[in-house]
């Protein structure tokens, strides 16, 4: 199968990376090209063919359309996955130039409601709470998994090391968290690992709360899994998520794993595992990990369990049955 994968890059966060391990992993056994910006390059495997176009330009634009469609025929793709709603527009639109219409699937990564996410032929929610938001022809449930990668042990601290996961972005309620960790009353190191445009702003805010040698703004790292791995207690504080790749990857390397109550989060880690999202939440549930260690350790040991669920095979197996029935 030739597998046309499109993706409007504006940072290396939850989306793209999806889009990149999906590529790689299907990339074993199909013809998959990634027509994006080349940005992403560093990340792809030699497997994956790689056309640069930047999704910036007008989506109405009919010069660029017909470029579009002529990469299009070029490839010769038997199925199009896109991962945002403007990469589809521009899709559909391309086809006006084509003599081919190529099947079009669309992943709902967000829980945002857009309208022309209706022009995909079938749209792909990452959980049940995004299958809301997924207006296509037809809609369909497919988690995110992970490509499992061992984790190497850092040197051991001597402070109770917490680690939060995501996009320095005001949704992902870093604020939140680092205001809370200013109110417990015993030592700790929180290490917080993404990039985002809300650095300077959580830059402040360690400063102002005298934080400074507590909190530590890692930026953006290949080895994530070493992070969790390492720490004590990995804690999610979003106000929203589709499915978080962050909580896929606590499942797989976390000792402990904490969040706030929203999407899916109940569902998939108990009501023992999440807390109201709000200061004085965090900080109660924060100490009663902290305080009550092994009896979280054992709750979430059983949460673990679930993580052949999040495989990177499983995700890749139900997207080709999902790109084959759009062939039937």
């Amino acid at each position: 199968m030739i597998i046309l994968q499109t993706l409007h890059w504006v940072q290396f966060a939850g989306t793209e990376k999806v889009c990149v391990d999906l590529c790689n992993e299907l990339s074993k056994e199909h013809t998959v090209y990634l027509l994006t910006n080349e940005k992403i390059k560093s990340y792809i495997n030699d497997d994956v063919n790689f056309v640069n176009l930047d999704f910036e330009k007008n989506r109405y634009n009919p010069f660029f359309l017909y470029k579009v469609a002529k990469i299009i025929e070029r490839i010769n793709p038997d199925i199009i996955h896109i991962h945002n709603t403007k990469e589809l527009e521009i899709m559909y639109n391309a086809r006006f130039f084509m003599k081919k219409k190529v099947p079009i699937i669309g992943s709902r990564h967000n829980p945002v409601l857009k309208k022309k996410f209706a022009l995909a032929d079938m749209g792909v929610a990452v959980s049940d709470e995004t299958r809301i938001y997924t207006n296509a022809k037809e809609n369909i449930t497919i988690l995110n998994g992970i490509p499992f990668k061992d984790a190497t042990e850092f040197k051991k601290r001597d402070k109770f090391t917490i680690v939060g996961v995501g996009r320095l972005a005001p949704v992902k309620g870093f604020h939140t968290l680092i205001k809370a960790l200013s109110k417990v009353d015993f030592d700790f190191k929180l290490n917080i690992v993404g990039e985002g445009e809300q650095k300077q702003e959580l830059e402040d805010l360690i400063k102002l709360l005298e934080l400074e040698e507590k909190v530590e703004l890692v930026g953006f790292v290949r080895n994530v899994q070493d992070y969790i791995y390492n720490s004590d207690l990995q804690i999610i504080s979003s106000n929203e998520e589709g499915l978080s790749l962050a909580l896929i990857e606590g499942i797989f390397y976390a000792k402990i794993l904490i969040a706030t109550d929203i999407a899916n989060h109940k569902e998939l880690l108990g009501k023992d595992l999440v807390f109201d999202n709000s200061v004085e939440a965090f900080v109660k549930k924060i100490k009663e990990v902290y305080e009550n260690y092994d009896k979280y350790e054992q709750l979430f040991i059983k949460i673990k369990e679930k993580r052949e669920n999040f495989s990177i095979e499983k995700m890749v197996e139900q997207y080709v049955q999902a790109y084959k029935s759009l062939l039937k």
